[in-house]
């Protein structure tokens, strides 16, 4: 043994063309390293990012998928999926700790053996030039500390203040009221989802079937929760047949970034246009600190308030879609631009190794409660992947590999659906940045299609076949 690091390669084939290629390879008596573990799939379109986390945490050093080339597919766009979707991963896991180099997707036919060969052997050596992964178990602290979303180490707080009036929120509330109770009089809708203050003095969702009880909305800056969230349960109970399920209809109050939620939801088809009705309000953003609505219910305002950090990000103060508009849409004067990403530049400015340590400490603090994806309005499926009892490979345990492939998994699994309201983070009881995750795949998207969720009606580019002879 001469002591070279020898890389364990897994290769994911698909069955109709790369793995066949395989076999030509063989035949031909055309060599290629023996690291690769050559695994036969269906279609490259069936190797999900979960099968590839797994697999590193496995102890792979390099993970190569190899499909048909675009437009021969057997199953006619399943390789253009993967085209879309593995290089958002790849950009997933490498602000987790991966390097790039280290994941691969090319095309081969079933005649190019020689070719085979070729992606293999570069393959091996970049995998063999980078030596054992480091997204592995780290014991070692990186020094770097979150407190809510920031880290003081990594950036200056960044703070938006805005000015504040008693007056505009009582404006707006009494005209909550009159709608809501207009709406249900007339027995337009069956329910009003909104905000009310609580007996602790806090504000939180209500939801108002009946007239005398809409005296209990309020709206005022303390109205973070993301009321979409509730939409499908109350359109569609279990309790109800389908054609009671369609007579349902209720209306909504939404900040911009709610319904921009609304509109991914319609895309998927999750319910009806017609179902909801969305009283939309002019937003100059969310108090940054809880019990907020204590001092609007006592007129002490203060004349200027500090904002959510998803607020410094959020550009937009109206509603992309609503039926009924509350407020006059703010002064674009007082709206900032959007700052730089100090916090993604901070993490992406360290070194793999370090990025991995980062998010293991992060991820190892985790308690898999779930809060995060309780609240997310688009975390929806009927039953989640990592709750199945069935889906033993996937891990529902609390090893940190566990963790990391439901954090890594979940925000995946949110690309190009994430509409950035940040509740997952603000619930998160732990404070893991996971708002950091979902960000840095929406900066993703927005590079390679231009694309932020649910500012139009459409599907995600990710669900969509690739344009000409893209990939």
């Amino acid at each position: 043994m001469n002591g070279k690091f020898e890389p364990k390669i897994v290769g994911y084939l698909c069955t109709w063309c790369s793995y066949t290629g395989a076999d030509t390879a063989g035949i031909s008596r055309i060599k290629y390293p023996g690291n690769l573990r050559a695994i036969r799939v269906p279609c490259s379109g069936r190797v999900s990012p979960e099968l590839i986390m797994r697999t590193f945490d496995q102890g792979a050093d390099g993970v190569l998928v190899l499909g048909c080339h675009i437009g021969e597919c057997h199953y006619d766009n399943g390789n253009h999926r993967t085209a879309k979707r593995l290089p958002i991963l790849k950009t997933l896991m490498e602000f987790t700790g991966l390097e790039p180099e280290r994941l691969r997707l090319d095309w081969v036919s079933a005649s190019e053996g020689e070719r085979f060969s070729r992606i293999v052997t570069e393959f091996t050596q970049e995998v063999s030039a980078l030596g054992p992964t480091k997204w592995q178990n780290h014991t070692e602290s990186t020094g770097l500390r979150y407190v809510g979303s920031r880290s003081a180490e990594m950036s200056q707080p960044r703070v938006a203040t805005f000015s504040s009036r008693f007056d505009q929120y009582v404006e707006k509330t009494e005209a909550i009221q009159e709608k809501a109770r207009e709406l249900l009089a007339k027995d337009q809708v069956n329910c009003v989802i909104g905000y009310e203050v609580g007996p602790r003095g806090r504000t939180r969702p209500a939801f108002i079937h009946h007239v005398d009880e809409v005296d209990r909305l309020v709206w005022n800056q303390d109205c973070s929760h993301n009321l979409a969230t509730y939409l499908r349960q109350k359109l569609h109970p279990s309790q109800k047949s389908s054609s009671d399920e369609k007579r349902q209809r209720v209306a909504i109050v939404v900040k911009p970034c709610d319904s921009r939620a609304i509109n991914v939801l319609l895309s998927e088809n999750q319910f009806d246009r017609e179902q909801v009705y969305v009283i939309g309000m002019t937003c100059e953003g969310i108090f940054n600190k809880e019990g907020a609505s204590r001092q609007f219910a006592s007129h002490h305002l203060p004349e200027k308030f500090s904002v959510q950090d998803r607020c410094v990000h959020c550009t937009e103060r109206t509603p992309v879609l609503c039926d009924f508009l509350i407020g006059d849409p703010p002064d674009s004067s007082i709206i900032p631009e959007s700052p730089g990403d100090d916090e993604l530049e901070g993490i992406l400015s360290l070194s793999p190794a370090e990025r991995a340590a980062f998010w293991t400490e992060q991820f190892d603090r985790c308690i898999r409660c779930y809060a995060c994806r309780q609240v997310c309005p688009l975390c929806n499926c009927p039953t989640c992947l990592y709750e199945r009892d069935d889906s033993l490979w996937v891990g529902m345990g609390t090893g940190i590999n566990e963790k990391r492939a439901f954090h890594l998994g979940r925000a995946y699994h949110l690309a190009g659906r994430c509409v950035g309201c940040n509740e997952c983070e603000r619930v998160c009881p732990m404070n893991i940045p996971i708002s950091l995750l979902n960000r840095v795949l929406a900066k993703e998207m927005e590079s390679l299609y231009d694309f932020r969720a649910g500012i139009a009606l459409g599907p995600s580019p990710l669900l969509t076949v690739l344009r000409g002879v893209e990939g």
